[in-house]
Parts: structure tokens; C-alpha cells; sequence
């Protein structure tokens, strides 16, 4: 449908409001026709048989056959309003779940397409899915009753104009003026929700953000930072989020108000024009009035959603009219070739790349040509070959193989890619669930390719160690698997595939020597052995493999050629073959012996690590499967969401209470309520009370006056008539007066109620939108400061919901529900006390309905409580499912893998748990409105068989208020089980509230300048993740003495980040001590200990914000420090190339800058932080040689006082420490100065250091 709307009507006029019109017109017509249905039924129970009914009571005679017909005439009226007012909004909630489905399935289809994915589509996205796709449901209901204004307005008038003549206009102009308002009351809402949204989108990707990078944010002690700036984003959301509020209350007081002053004006100015006023005409104009704000009470809520779902169109159709990835042709030159460039230019954010603002053009991606562009690329791949390509950090090489897959956007030129393709991204994405998954990635279970890709991975050892073998639960991002893992995981993935083409951007950067000698060898070079391969490394020992190398440097290729021809050139290449050489300058007799070895890589002690593979691999295959159940137990990663069973606890009242301010602010709250609602009521009372007393006493005189005239008569006398007249004239005077006294105090009653109206919506709007923060921030607060764990067990995708669906549902929908229903409580009770005074036997009646009302209450409100419990928990895996797609966005489409994510079980569930929860609403709505039809019908039966015991104005009076009673039990029903609904996202945020935190076991306080030295001792260090996993860390003993360079190796998953996490205290440690300058971390604070430790963490960290932002945070250092910080990692030349400089706008996750100009950058931070204790953990994996030579020699100079512990795989980087750790499954298998090492041919590190110049030996 949408396909066709951009056919019919183009981008620019397109529109998906006529989409929904077009979806839904056939179900919108048959509404329509059941909300006029219901309009003819509601008129003439209020307006007509009031009239008819009061007639009768003014009259003289009475019969009981007419009583008994006017209470069938009611009986079947309230029955056809109640069953066609429930079918016409559970109609229209089905019309509205079936579009939300497509909605969600369309935007999610078109996220599939896209050609780029940034944070600012990402957090839209997820408020398409999480909000504007629920205002497309709400607009589904309530659209109709816009429709049927014009229905209510006109029938209403005219029959006041059956009452009144042409004084009905008044009350139409009335009605008419309070709409206009509304109007432009919600207008003023729409615009303030718009800037409300785009706020929300900045804290949602905030959040995002914030969450994604706990780890980092965590080591370097930045909670406070990041929680006052997202609360920074917040208070500004909330600007013009308590405005729309407050507006919000006013234009809801409107509905009670409208009325009163129609009926105010119409009977006033009537009276005044000298028109005798009946009870029959006053209560039939009340009950005309009370039926036209039926339509007025709808029309508020249905404009403002329907002004939020106009919004929500449009963006829904901005993001359907995002730029769409188009894949490379396949039409290739020569069929013998398998990739083809000519000529060809990409560039980020180049011509049709529609992403970004034009600021950004400018500066976001202009870090250098390299970033920018790729200029001029000839290049040719035939099939089959394994192409090597290299260069420096920056220069364009995973840009090239985005431009591969069609991601980057191509200028001019020629590209042909013929054949299926897999890809290896530099970061690996990982998704949550088992291994396997992740490997087969929905293709279906091969058991002996699957074994055979495994193995050549290197996964084997891995698998092992897992508690459920390969159906372990892998974690959102892979947060249980270390880096070198995650690499082998997604490369499996694509050796699993069998496609014809591999693009594999640095696969080797994160694994050990053993392990990469082992992925090349016996994967890329084995069984990709006839695969057309494209190899983007660092690591240079592997190119002479390679069938063809290909050199860039600043977005061109600079060199080509077999790794031979390139040697001869003396060029570019040759230059950092040098380099890289030159680092591989060991022991010669190690090597010598070694020489022969190169050829077999299953042979010689330098292969021990694949021969242990090999060996492994022989095993059965159940090493890939749990034995136990208990180990089925302990691969779980994720903790399963629940929700809680049972009514809503009050300690959940309690919190939104004391969040608003406490007890006194909500009694006072309540008393301005009572105080506005009373004011209505009262008016309503006083109208009846002016007519009885009016008709009374024109009565009296009227009858007065007859009887002097009658006496006159009969006496035959004339005495001075003028006299009487005189008299006469003086009693219409005295009823003039009263009539002008009632009409005084009704009119001040209308005006203490506008003043009230406006004085509620300004307090209550403060208030309520008070707690919303409040109830925010202290979520906020507790989840920053939420042990690691708790991270690693709860999906991203889950957290954001509740900041997102949960959140606005407490600042947006809780405030307008709660103030509905108070203020259709207060006016049900000020009705039922009316009704009762006049009517005492009414009491009677009341008790049995009453009952029936709690027992229909207590029956329903379970089911629709948990139902929105189960929506709220279903709502969570589909924003996590988003969440992953998004990050995943580029692989998922390079294997062809859209519909396995497109196919909608999680939209389809969302949708079940919404429609069973309004299908639970409707039911419990329609037998409280047949409760509430009860009430009338009672009225009607008490008053017509009372009478001549009360005035026809007051039993008129009760009739009519307790037709109101019955109007507006359904919306009553509605609003009480919805406001309770809504109160489980209070209890969800509330659960945050008791979050468990980072306990903190000490608060000693230590000099300024600790650690003086940085000195290390960990003591019989044990350490597990969680309390139900296995040991990580088993009996660590390592002193480490200030100034110490200390190396730590072992293979990818041996426990080296697991020592930084201990040393950093993000994981408890389950024995043992570790001790920095002789003070324990246990008894001094995280923060404390986290500020004065540096680190740089495995997967490189970018916020979005400035460069400066990203540096410095706090605002500690001076311009000319960071610049000196950036000049040491030889990023300062690169950043001056832009006019902001340190204003520079770096995007989320830091896409605009290449994975290695990120470690570059991360790097810099740490320098500015000047602390005595670094962690390099693979701080250089994804720099070049020379580069990394750079950067060791600016480590060594810039850290030469300071202890430094650097993790890594490629050896060459800790040659110059003075301490090498080898650390294997956990334990510290060996220790010691790496020279001393190296000369030891039976050390583990030799083995490895051997293992590593087998290749570089040749080259």
C-alpha cells in the first residue's frame, strides 16, 4: 500500500494518514454508523424522556400504564447505548491493532533497506515502534468520534430548538466557541509535544548510548557525568512537556465546563428575554446539553491523539522516505572476475546520502580524504584468489569493502560484485543467543560442516570451557565472550554460509598468535582454499600468502602486486615489511630451527597450540552440548523478564506519591478536585433549586392574583383595581429580583469554576509531571550505578523500554487518566448524594449495585492489569530485537538473512497482549455500563412512582443527574482500570527503585596523590561473573612493583581482561585480596579507586558529543593538554584539518573515525589522565605496524613512571616489558622477564613467540 501511495502521489506528497484512511474506511464507516446509532439512543434517553418524563410529573393526572411504558422506552434505550458504545471502540481497537502490525512490519521491512544506520534513526526507530505505532491504535478508536461531532451537535441542537425556538443557538454557539478553544488548545499541544519528542529521541539515544558502554563509563569512573547528562536532556524534555501538561488539564476541565456555561447562557439570556421557564424545559435543555457533552468529553482526548498521531505520520513517513541501500550490480566485465572497480569514487555522506544534516557534511566524517572519500579505485579481483589488502590506520580499507556491500555511497564509477557474499566486520556483531546460533546464523544444522567450520575456527578449546558447550547463551553484543571469540564466531559465521565471495575486515586483530596462525592457516587458507577471498590485516606476515596485496593509503590504492613484485618496488609496502621485520628480531637459533617448519603446521613444537586443536577436535561431539542439565543452567546468560502477579502494591502508590511531593501535596490535590467538580455540582443544584422556587412562586402569585380577581367578581364590586394592579406589578417585581439574585449566584458559580479550572491545571499539571521525573531520575541513578552483572543478564533492548514506552506512559497518559478519573469520580458521587437526598429510598437500590460494580471490578481488573503487565514484558524482546537489528544492520543484509528478522513474532505478540487488553477493558466497560444503566433505570422507576412527593424541578434534577451517572459509568470504567493499567509502568520503574547496587565494602579515606608508586599485588585472587558460573579467575598471586612494565598474554579466553575487571573491581571478587600500594581496593570506594587507574578498553569507546566531550568530560584539562595528549598519538595533524577542532562532532560509537583512529583517541584519554596505573587491554588490535611502533614508543615515554599492564596477542608489543604473565583458563601458568623467557625452549611464551616468527621468518 505504501508503494503504491508513493506511485500515486510522489515522495513529497505522499501521506500516511491517507494510508490509514485507505486501510481502514470500510471499519471507520460501519464505526461511524454505530457511533450515530448510539448518538439517536443517548439523545432520547437524556434530552427527550427527561422532557417527557418531567411533563408527566408536572401534570395532574397519572397512570400507570404510560409510567411502565416510559420504563420499557428507557429499559431498551440504555441497553442498545451500552452494547453499540463497547462495540464501536473494541471495533475500532481490532482496526487499530491490525494497522499497528502493519506499521511496525513496513518500518521494520524499510530498516532492512536502509543504507546507513546512525544513532538519531536508531533512537527514532525504536519511538516508532515503542510510541507512535500505539497512537496509530488509540487513533483507530477514537478518529470516529471526530466524525460524529458534527452528528451530535446538530441533533442536540435541534431539539433544544424544539424546547426553546432560537434560543438554541446560543447553546450551539456555545458549544462552538469551547470546540474553537480546544482547537487551538490542542494545536498548542501538538507543537509541544513535537519539541517534547525530539528530546525524547536525544535521551533515548542517550540512554542507548549510555548502556552500551557501561563497561568503559564504569572503569573510568564517569557515572555522575553521564547521569547529569542525561538528566540534563531530561529537565529540558520536560520543559515543554509540563506545558502541554498543564494545557493538557485545562482543555480536559473544559468538558465539565462547556455545559455548564451553555446551560448558564441558554437559560439566562431565554429568562431575561421575559420566556416563562418550566421545570420540562429546563431539565429537557439540562439533558440535551448533558447528551451534547458526551461528544464534547471524546473530543478533547480524540483531537489530542489524533494531533500526536498526525505527528507520529509524519515521522513514519520521514523514515519510509530514508535513502535505501542499494546492493552492487553483478554485472562484471569479465565472468572470470568476481569483484570489478573502475574508475570508481564513494564518499560518506556524498550525493543522495540524506542522513545527516549539512553540518555534519562538513564536518562529521572530513577527518581526512581517507575517511571521507575513496578516490579513483581500479580494482580487480578474479575468483578464487585471496586478496591481501593494507595500509595505515584511516586510509580506507573497511570503507572499501563497505563500498563492497553496497553500504558506502557511490559518486561516479563503475562496481560489479558477481557472486554470494559474506562478511567479517571489524567489530564483530554478536546476537543474543546460543553459539550455534550465531554461527549458523537461520541456516539450517549441517553437523559435519558445522564441525569442520568449528574446528577451523579455533572454537573448539572455547566450547569446551563453556558451561553448555555451544548452546551456551551468548550475551546482547557478545558481552560474555572476549574479543579474539567474538572475531572467531563471526568468522565462522561466514565460512558457514558457503558463499562464493569472503570479505573479512581484520578477523586476526583480536586472537593470539597461536590461534591466528591457526584461523589462517586451517581456515582462510585451507578450506576457503577456492574461495574468493578478500583479506583486510594488520598483521603483515600473512600477505605473502595472499595471492594478490593491495597498499592504500588516504582513501587510494596506492601499490599492487604479489607480495614478491611489491618487495622489488621499494615502496610503500616494502617500507612497513621493514618495520614489522625489524620487530621480529629474536633469539637466531630459535629461529634457524624453525626455518624447515614453515611448510607443516601440524608439525614441530611452535604448532602445539594446533595440534592441541586437532587433538580436541577428535573428541565425540559432545563437547558441543551440555551433559547436565545443571551446565544447561549455567550456559543461561540472560535472566528471563518477569513481572509482577497480583493487584499493584501500594508501596507503587506510595513511590508515585512521594515522588509528586508526598501525602499534604496529594491531599491538596485532591481537595482542588473536590473544589472544581463541587463548583459544577453545585451549579447544576442551584438551577435546580432557582426553577422550583421560580415556578412556586409565580404559582403563588399567579393564583393570588386569580383569587382577588375571582372575589372581586362574585362581590359585583369595583373597588380601585388600580390598587391591585399596583400590587400585582409589585409581586412581579419581587420574582424579578429572585430571578436575578439565582441568575447572580449561578454566574459567579461558572466563574469560581474557570478560576478553579485554571488554578487545577497549573498546581496539578506541576505536580504530576514532577513525579514523572522525579520516578526518572531516581531509575536513571539506580541502573548507572547497578553492578556489571546486572548488565550482562539484561539486554540493552529491555532497559530502553523501560526508559522509553514506560516512561511516556507516565508522563504522558497517566496525568490525563488520572485527572479524567478524578474528576468522574467526584462528579458520580456529587450526583449519587443529590440523587439520594431528594430520593432517600434511592439508598435502597444503590447498595445491591454498588456490590455489583466491585464484584464486575474485582473480577475484570486482573485480567487487565496483567494483560498490560504482559504487554509491557512481551514490548521488551521487541525493542532488544530492534536494538540488535540495528546494530547488526550491515551483516544481516550481506548474508540474506532479512527474513529470518522480519518475521514479526514479536510484533504479533505485542499486538495478541494490546488487543487482550482492550479486549479485557471492553468488558468489564460494558457491564459497568449496564451497572450504570441500572442506576437510571432506577431514578426513572423511583421518581415516576414517587409522584407528587418532591417538586417536579428537583426529581427532574436527580433524573437528570443520575442520566449523566449513567453516561459516563463506561468512560469511568474505562479510565479507573486504565489509570491501574498504567500503574504497572510506575511499578516497572518503581522496581528500579530497589535495584541492587555496587555495594560499596569501604569508605577509607587515602593520600591525594595515591598510588604514589604503583605497585600491584593480587593474593589468591578468585573471581567468577556470577554467583552461578563458573570461577574466571582461579587463586591469582602476582606482585607487581611500581614502574613495572608488565606484559599479559595467553590465548583468546585465558582471563586477561578478566584481571583488569578484578583490578578494576567491576566483578566482587569471590576470595582473595588485591592490594595497590599497600591499601586494599575493598576498603576504598570504586569511584575513588576507578579515578585514579586508567584504561583502554578492548572494543574502543566513542560518545557522541565533541572531541573535547570525549577527552575530558569534566571540563579538567586546558586546550593545549589535549592537544598534546592528541600530538602523542599522532592524531593532532588529522583533527587540524577541521575548522571546529576539539569541537569536532563525533557520532555515536564514534562512526565517523575508523575503528584504529578510535583506539587512537581512547588512547589520548588515557594520557590526559596522567594516573600512575595503566591497562592496555589490545589497545593497538586494529593500528598497523608503524603506527603501533608509534604508539609503543609514546607509551614507554609518556607512562615511564608509571606501572603499565598491557594485554595483547601480537608479542611484539611486550617484548620491552620487564615482566610477561601467561595466563591460560584462568590461572597464571607462567611468569617471568621475557628475555629470560625466550631463552627457556620449554616456557609457554617461547612456544608462542616461536609459533609467531614461523611466518614472519620468510617475509
Amino acid at each position: 500500500m505504501w508503494e503504491a501511495e508513493l506511485r500515486t502521489h510522489g515522495k513529497e506528497n505522499s501521506s500516511v494518514f491517507r494510508l490509514w484512511l485507505k486501510f481502514t474506511w470500510a471499519r471507520l464507516l460501519l464505526a461511524f454508523i454505530g457511533v450515530c446509532l448510539n448518538a439517536v439512543t443517548s439523545l432520547i434517553l437524556t434530552g427527550y424522556m427527561t422532557e417527557v418524563i418531567t411533563k408527566y410529573l408536572e401534570g395532574l393526572e397519572t397512570s400507570l400504564p404510560y409510567a411502565f411504558g416510559l420504563v420499557g422506552v428507557v429499559v431498551l434505550g440504555q441497553l442498545i447505548r451500552c452494547f453499540s458504545f463497547t462495540a464501536v471502540l473494541f471495533y475500532g481497537a481490532q482496526s487499530g491493532s491490525r494497522f499497528r502490525s502493519g506499521v511496525i512490519g513496513m518500518t521494520y521491512k524499510k530498516l532492512m533497506k536502509l543504507k546507513t544506520i546512525n544513532g538519531r534513526v536508531a533512537s527514532e526507530i525504536i519511538t516508532i515502534f515503542s510510541s507512535d505505532a500505539l497512537r496509530v491504535l488509540m487513533n483507530s478508536q477514537f478518529f470516529v468520534y471526530l466524525l460524529a461531532m458534527p452528528v451530535y451537535l446538530i441533533v442536540g441542537t435541534a431539539y433544544i430548538y424544539s424546547l426553546v425556538d432560537f434560543w438554541c443557538l446560543v447553546t450551539f454557539g456555545t458549544f462552538v466557541t469551547f470546540f474553537i478553544v480546544q482547537v487551538v488548545l490542542i494545536e498548542i499541544i501538538s507543537f509541544l509535544r513535537r519539541k517534547t519528542l525530539l528530546w525524547t529521541d536525544i535521551r533515548i539515544r542517550k540512554m542507548n548510548e549510555l548502556l552500551s558502554s557501561m563497561k568503559l563509563i564504569k572503569m573510568y569512573a564517569w557515572e555522575e557525568s553521564f547521569k547529569h547528562s542525561v538528566l540534563g536532556i531530561r529537565d529540558t524534555e520536560t520543559k515543554p512537556l509540563l506545558l502541554s501538561t498543564i494545557l493538557n488539564l485545562i482543555c480536559n476541565a473544559v468538558i465539565p465546563m462547556s455545559p455548564s456555561l451553555a446551560i448558564v447562557a441558554t437559560i439566562a439570556l431565554y429568562v431575561t428575554a421575559g420566556n416563562h421557564l418550566t421545570a420540562s424545559t429546563a431539565f429537557g435543555i439540562v439533558s440535551t446539553i448533558h447528551f451534547m457533552k458526551i461528544i464534547v468529553s471524546f473530543v478533547p482526548f480524540a483531537s489530542r491523539i489524533f494531533g500526536e498521531t498526525r505527528i507520529s505520520f509524519e515521522r513514519i513517513k520521514d523514515f519510509m522516505l530514508e535513502e535505501e541501500f542499494e546492493p552492487p550490480g553483478c554485472d562484471v566485465e569479465d565472468k572470470e572476475n568476481a569483484i570489478e572497480l573502475r574508475n570508481a569514487v564513494f564518499m560518506w555522506d556524498g550525493e543522495g546520502h540524506n542522513n545527516q544534516s549539512e553540518k555534519s557534511k562538513d564536518s562529521n566524517r572530513h577527518l581526512s580524504m581517507a575517511s571521507l572519500a575513496l578516490q579513483s579505485v581500479n580494482l580487480t579481483i578474479r575468483r578464487g584468489k585471496h586478496i591481501g589488502i593494507c595500509g595505515s590506520v584511516g586510509c580506507g580499507k573497511s570503507s572499501l569493502l563497505q563500498a563492497f556491500i553496497g553500504r558506502m555511497p557511490q559518486i561516479t564509477g563503475h562496481i560489479a560484485v558477481d557472486g554470494t557474499v559474506a562478511y567479517a566486520a571489524q567489530q564483530a556483531w554478536i546476537f543474543n543467543g546460543t553459539l550455534r546460533d550465531n554461527v549458523l546464523f537461520g541456516r539450517p544444522y549441517k553437523k559435519e560442516l558445522y564441525t569442520k567450520v568449528v574446528h577451523a575456527c579455533g572454537l573448539d578449546p572455547d566450547i569446551r570451557l563453556l558451561a553448555n558447550g555451544d548452546l551456551t547463551e551468548i550475551g546482547d553484543k557478545g558481552i560474555n565472550l572476549s574479543g579474539g571469540q567474538k572475531q572467531r564466531v563471526s568468522l565462522a559465521r561466514a565460512v558457514y554460509s558457503e558463499s562464493e565471495i569472503y570479505l573479512l575486515d581484520d578477523p586476526l586483530s583480536a586472537v593470539d598468535v597461536h590461534v591466528g596462525q591457526h584461523l589462517f592457516h586451517k581456515c582462510i587458507d585451507k578450506v576457503l582454499k577456492d574461495k574468493t577471498v578478500v583479506l583486510v590485516t594488520h598483521q603483515l606476515q600473512y600477505l605473502k600468502h595472499c595471492d594478490e596485496i593491495y597498499v592504500m593509503d588516504d582513501g587510494k590504492i596506492t601499490e599492487h602486486g604479489t607480495h614478491e613484485e611489491l618487495l622489488v618496488l621499494h615502496g610503500q609496502y616494502t617500507k612497513v615489511m621493514e618495520q614489522y621485520n625489524s620487530k621480529m628480531d629474536i633469539n637466531t637459533a630459535d629461529d634457524n630451527s624453525l626455518e624447515d617448519d614453515d611448510s607443516d603446521d601440524d608439525s614441530g613444537d611452535e604448532s602445539i597450540a594446533i595440534n592441541e586443536m586437532t587433538k580436541q577436535n577428535n573428541v565425540k561431539n559432545s563437547i558441543y552440548t551440555a551433559p547436565t542439565n545443571a551446565n544447561h543452567e549455567k550456559g543461561i546468560l540472560t535472566d528471563r523478564e518477569t513481572s509482577v502477579i497480583g493487584d499493584i502494591t501500594m508501596e507503587t502508590y506510595k513511590s508515585y506519591i512521594n515522588a509528586a511531593g508526598g501525602m499534604i501535596v496529594t491531599l491538596l490535590v485532591l481537595l482542588v478536585y473536590t473544589c472544581t467538580i463541587s463548583s459544577v455540582s453545585f451549579s447544576e443544584w442551584w438551577l435546580g433549586i432557582w426553577i422550583k422556587e421560580t415556578t412556586e412562586t409565580v404559582k403563588s402569585k399567579l393564583s393570588s392574583q386569580n383569587n382577588i380577581n375571582d372575589s372581586m367578581e362574585n362581590n359585583g364590586t369595583s373597588h380601585n383595581v388600580t390598587t391591585n394592579t399596583t400590587l400585582f406589578s409589585w409581586a412581579m417585581k419581587e420574582l424579578q429580583e429572585e430571578k436575578e439574585w439565582y441568575l447572580s449566584v449561578y454566574s459567579y458559580t461558572t466563574l469560581v469554576t474557570v478560576l478553579f479550572t485554571f488554578f487545577k491545571g497549573i498546581t496539578v499539571g506541576w505536580v504530576m509531571v514532577r513525579a514523572a521525573v522525579k520516578l526518572h531520575n531516581i531509575a536513571v541513578a539506580r541502573v548507572i550505578h547497578a553492578p556489571m552483572r546486572y548488565f550482562d543478564a539484561n539486554p540493552t533492548g529491555r532497559l530502553l523500554n523501560r526508559f522509553s514506552r514506560d516512561v511516556e506512559d507516565v508522563d504522558i497518559f497517566l496525568p490525563n487518566l488520572m485527572d479524567n478519573l478524578l474528576q468522574i469520580l467526584i462528579t458520580i458521587v456529587a450526583a449519587l448524594v443529590t440523587t439520594a437526598y431528594n430520593f432517600p429510598l434511592f439508598l435502597i437500590a444503590i447498595v445491591p449495585i454498588g456490590f455489583y460494580f466491585y464484584v464486575v471490578k474485582v473480577m475484570a481488573s486482573s485480567s487487565i492489569r496483567n494483560f498490560k503487565r504482559l504487554e509491557n514484558v512481551l514490548r521488551s524482546p521487541l525493542i532488544n530485537h530492534l536494538t540488535i537489528t540495528c546494530n547488526g544492520l550491515s551483516t544481516i543484509v550481506a548474508y540474506h538473512q532479512e527474513k529470518k528478522f522480519i518475521r514479526g513474532e514479536h510484533s504479533d505478540a505485542t499486538s495478541m497482549a494490546l488487543l487482550l487488553f482492550e479486549g479485557s477493558m471492553r468488558w468489564m466497560s460494558l457491564r459497568m455500563d449496564l451497572g450504570g444503566a441500572a442506576v437510571a433505570i432506577v431514578t426513572t422507576i423511583t421518581v415516576l412512582f414517587t409522584k407528587g412527593t418532591i417538586s417536579p424541578a428537583l426529581a427532574a434534577l436527580s433524573l437528570s443527574m443520575s442520566i449523566k451517572v449513567s453516561s459516563v459509568i463506561q468512560y469511568f470504567a474505562r479510565n479507573i482500570n486504565e489509570t491501574e493499567a498504567r500503574f504497572t509502568s510506575v511499578e516497572r520503574i518503581h522496581e528500579y527503585e530497589s535495584l541492587v547496587i555496587e555495594k560499596e565494602t569501604g569508605s577509607m579515606e587515602v593520600d591525594r596523590r595515591w598510588p604514589n608508586d604503583g605497585r600491584i599485588t593480587f593474593s589468591d585472587v578468585l573471581m567468577k561473573y556470577r554467583s552461578d558460573m563458573d570461577p574466571v579467575l582461579h587463586n591469582i598471586s602476582v606482585d607487581i612493583l611500581p614502574r613495572q612494565k608488565v606484559g599479559i598474554v595467553g590465548r583468546t579466553g585465558a582471563g586477561k581482561s578478566s584481571l583488569a575487571a578484578a583490578l578494576f573491581r567491576l566483578t566482587d571478587l569471590s576470595g582473595g585480596h588485591v592490594v595497590i600500594d599497600d591499601v586494599d581496593i575493598e576498603s576504598i570506594s570504586r569511584k575513588l579507586l576507578r579515578s585514579n587507574l586508567s584504561s583502554i578498553p578492548q572494543d574502543p569507546v566513542l560518545f557522541a558529543g565533541t572531541l573535547r566531550y570525549n577527552l575530558d568530560p569534566f571540563d579538567t584539562f586546558t586546550d593545549a593538554k589535549i592537544w598534546d595528549a592528541l600530538d602523542q598519538v599522532h592524531m593532532k595533524e588529522k583533527i587540524l584539518l577541521l575548522d571546529l577542532n576539539l569541537e569536532l562532532h563525533i557520532e555515536e560509537n564514534g562512526e565517523n573515525f575508523s575503528v584504529g583512529e578510535r583506539q587512537l583517541i581512547c588512547l589520548a584519554r588515557a594520557i590526559l589522565r596522567q594516573n600512575k596505573i595503566l591497562v592496555l587491554d589490545e589497545a593497538t588490535a586494529s593500528i598497523d605496524t608503524s603506527t603501533d611502533a608509534m604508539i609503543q614508543e609514546t607509551i614507554r615515554e609518556s607512562f615511564s613512571d608509571c606501572t603499565v599492564l598491557t594485554i595483547a596477542h601480537r608479542l611484539n608489543t611486550v617484548l620491552h616489558c620487564d615482566v610477561i604473565l601467561v595466563m591460560e583458563a584462568g590461572r597464571l601458568i607462567e611468569m617471568g622477564n621475557p628475555q629470560a623467557l625466550m631463552q627457556n625452549p620449554s616456557s609457554h611464551f617461547s612456544n608462542m613467540i616461536r609459533a609467531q616468527t614461523v611466518l614472519s621468518l620468510d617475509s
